[in-house]
């Protein structure tokens, strides 16, 4: 078996072309793709759960909590206790948060089509799809859970 023909071998090439132009284009906003994952899923809801988060990115809830607290010290999300369990934390953007993610949108778009610049319309389609099914996310969208 070739290594270049393996799905493993090659996701992890994607991945690191997608880190490296995210890198290329917003790295000087400072945050990682993570980072910029979870904004966007809060900035889809008014508040969330570590749990909540979990579910719509597809991160560890360890990993979501080191990244909301770098998030936090920033000022770009707020953390208060849950009204209806204290033992739990509702999350939610702040306005630097949101005032953040407008400053990056053009160049996150600019990202997503760079991803798939070698693939023409119909193959773009396709590959959304097909990854969307490998990565067992259904016709729904996951932030919405």
């Amino acid at each position: 078996m070739e290594l270049f023909e393996t799905p493993g071998h090659l996701l992890r090439r994607c991945q690191q072309r997608s880190q490296d132009i995210f890198r290329q284009a917003l790295g000087q906003f400072g945050l990682t793709q993570q980072q910029t994952a979870l904004l966007l899923a809060l900035s889809r809801h008014s508040t969330a759960s570590i749990q909540d988060l979990s579910d719509s990115t597809g991160s560890d809830r360890n990993t979501l909590s080191d990244i909301t607290a770098r998030l936090i010290d920033r000022g770009l999300i707020v953390r208060r206790r849950s009204p209806h369990d204290a033992r739990a934390y509702q999350l939610r953007i702040s306005a630097s948060g949101v005032r953040l993610l407008k400053r990056m949108a053009p160049g996150m778009a600019a990202v997503q089509e760079r991803i798939l610049e070698p693939l023409d319309a119909s193959d773009r389609e396709a590959f959304i799809r097909m990854a969307r099914t490998i990565a067992g996310i259904d016709g729904d969208d996951p932030s919405d859970r």
